[in-house]
């Protein structure tokens, strides 16, 4: 048996292999049984074989239909992983009035014009081999596939918002934090030309519960929405909210904002080192805290980033079109199960196919127990339906028209508005239908069975059933955007790992939200209810600080005094003069005025004129 040649045989450069002399070359539809030329291999069928021979119906072809070895990519470039059935030799046998240019069903021949120059072609935009040329039926049978397992919580019901928050955010995940933020606050004071007059130098080691207090008023930014942090802690009466300054003070916050960190770890080769142990630790909590439902929905979500990124993405139907982007599994109703953060190449789901390694990625929990999964037009293929399938996983979903393996009858049929054409091959419906305009799509579970639907203006229409569903368990993941938009907490100049941080802790208010409504025997909370059951517990009621708000506001005379010697004519007199303060109030526009009352009432019994403590304290 002869070796099967290589890339650089079969790709040779020699000039005198495009010789005019016509060569002779295997066919599709050689035999090749004997012992001495096995050419059983796809890539053998494109190689000369040792002995010479032309077989076939179609003898020898001329050398302006031969295929340029050089720019045609390989076989094996344009082949599916998916299993179709065998086609006979007689299936490829053509009339004798036919040619070559005849038998398109063939993605690995070149197309040519009418004066015989080779058209360049796409590959990508070409269905695969086996998915064109497998013999799709216009009837067929679906797979049934039982569902095996139960929509639960895998632990005990909490009693109170509060308790279902602290199932994503655990000791555990706190104490990384504070660790890693202390470790940070180190590295920061120790870089080179920090000194006395940095916010750093009054450091203080961080404790849990001042974390917990630091995360609580991070979450109340939300629900007071501000455009500065600092408005937050001021006293001018058009911002006055007492609430931050009786937790913490402001550059307290500001310095554990700037040393916030969760790992210290310094890989390389993983550029979302800083973020994935929040990313892991809340996929973690979610596949041991709760079991899904059979609806399943994988699609995309962003979080808005204008800056310097490696890994920014622009998605152009979103909200946020800039930013980084979110793969996540959900629920219908908007409960995340898992998600992952693409960071560009060299990461475990990039490269040639890495939609399918995303969704596989995704589900790898969730694989073998019957569950349906709603997808876009941005990861199904037959390849990926077939693969789900053998894995005891429906998929459904709309389908790119020059996605690989799609069947070539289904690109060139024409409808009328309201008509489908549906074909099938192992278990994979996928049909075409035609409403304002043409929709492709593939599913596993639902056949080419048409429901009626009533649209928003009363009209009763049909439409196939995999649209429905679609239509019915798609909006998981906006539904979980449009309710983290509710209270932002993100700001603007944070760091792209802080941000991300921040939007997680919102997408885990959000899941307790949901698992605390569905499961809860106690009556339902709305989200702006449950928000403030949470943050009344991260932040109670300070009852020392009331007396200090009852304290009465008086206008007194300065009693500080100093002594001063004069000088006059009979001799040296002491005299007493009382310290005069500045008015607080004409400070504050600029003006200088020194003034003999202060008030007591106030912190630092600040200095005010008559006019000014009237205004400060009205």
């Amino acid at each position: 048996m002869s070796e099967v040649p290589g890339p650089s045989k079969r790709f040779s450069t020699d000039n005198s292999s495009f010789s005019g002399a016509k060569k002779p070359r295997k066919t599709v539809l050689d035999s090749c049984t004997s012992d001495e030329n096995d050419c059983s291999s796809e890539e053998a069928v494109y190689s000369q074989c040792n002995d010479g021979r032309m077989d076939g119906p179609f003898g020898e072809i001329p050398d302006h239909l031969l295929i340029n070895t050089i720019e045609t990519p390989s076989v094996s470039l344009l082949r599916s992983s998916a299993i179709t059935p065998t086609v006979s030799e007689q299936s490829f046998i053509l009339p004798s009035h036919i040619g070559v240019a005849g038998y398109s069903s063939i993605s690995a021949l070149p197309s040519f014009d009418d004066n015989n120059r080779q058209v360049a072609q796409n590959i990508d935009d070409q269905p695969s081999h086996e998915g064109a040329t497998a013999t799709w039926a216009s009837t067929g049978s679906m797979k049934t596939l039982d569902f095996t397992k139960a929509q639960e919580l895998l632990v005990p019901v909490p009693s109170d918002p509060l308790e279902a928050f602290l199932l994503f955010l655990n000791n555990d995940i706190l104490d990384l934090i504070v660790r890693e933020t202390n470790l940070n606050a180190e590295r920061v004071l120790q870089q080179p030309g920090v000194t006395d007059k940095y916010r750093i130098t009054n450091w203080k080691e961080l404790t849990r519960e001042e974390c917990m207090t630091f995360l609580g008023l991070l979450l109340h930014t939300g629900t007071i929405r501000l455009n500065r942090l600092n408005d937050y802690w001021k006293t001018h009466w058009l911002f006055n909210i007492p609430s931050f300054r009786q937790y913490m003070s402001r550059n307290r916050f500001m310095l554990i904002l700037r040393c916030l960190h969760f790992s210290s770890d310094p890989r390389d080769e993983d550029r979302l080192t800083e973020i994935r142990p929040i990313v892991d630790n809340f996929n973690t909590v979610m596949n041991n805290i709760y079991s899904p439902g059979k609806q399943l929905t994988l699609d995309e979500s962003m979080v808005l980033w204008r800056g310097r990124l490696l890994f920014r993405q622009y998605i152009k139907n979103k909200r946020h079109k800039y930013g980084v982007k979110f793969y996540v599994l959900a629920e219908p109703e908007g409960i995340v199960l898992k998600f992952q953060i693409y960071g560009g190449a060299h990461e475990e789901t990039s490269g040639q196919g890495h939609t399918q390694k995303i969704v596989l990625k995704l589900l790898e929990d969730n694989l073998d127990s019957g569950h349906s999964v709603y997808m876009d037009n941005f990861y199904n293929s037959y390849d990926l339906a077939v693969k789900l399938l053998d894995r005891q996983t429906y998929c459904t979903g709309t389908l790119r028209k020059n996605r690989e393996g799609n069947p070539v009858d289904l690109s060139t049929v024409t409808l009328k508005k309201g008509e489908y054409k549906s074909v099938f091959l192992n278990n994979v419906h996928i049909g075409k239908w035609r409403d304002k305009r043409y929709v492709l799509y593939i599913s596993t579970e639902h056949d080419n069975e048409m429901m009626e639907v009533t649209n928003k203006r009363g009209q009763v229409l049909l439409k196939p059933s995999a649209i429905v569903h679609y239509d019915n368990f798609m909006s998981g993941v906006d539904l979980q955007d449009q309710m983290l938009s509710y209270y932002p907490c993100e700001r603007k100049t944070m760091r792209w790992y802080k941000k991300l941080f921040i939007h997680v802790l919102q997408m885990s208010v959000a899941n307790a939200y949901y698992l605390y409504n569905k499961f809860s025997t106690k009556q339902r909370l709305n989200l702006y209810d449950f928000r403030l059951s949470i943050l009344e517990k991260l932040l109670p009621k300070k009852t020392d600080q009331l007396k200090v708000l009852k304290v009465e506001h008086k206008l007194t005379k300065i009693e500080n005094v100093k002594l001063r010697e004069k000088k006059e004519r009979r001799g040296i007199r002491t005299i007493k003069e009382i310290v005069r303060k500045e008015c607080k109030g004409c400070k504050q526009i600029k003006k200088r005025v020194a003034t003999l009352y202060e008030c007591k009432g106030c912190d630092g019994s600040p200095g005010f004129c008559t006019q000014c403590f009237c205004n400060f304290h009205s």
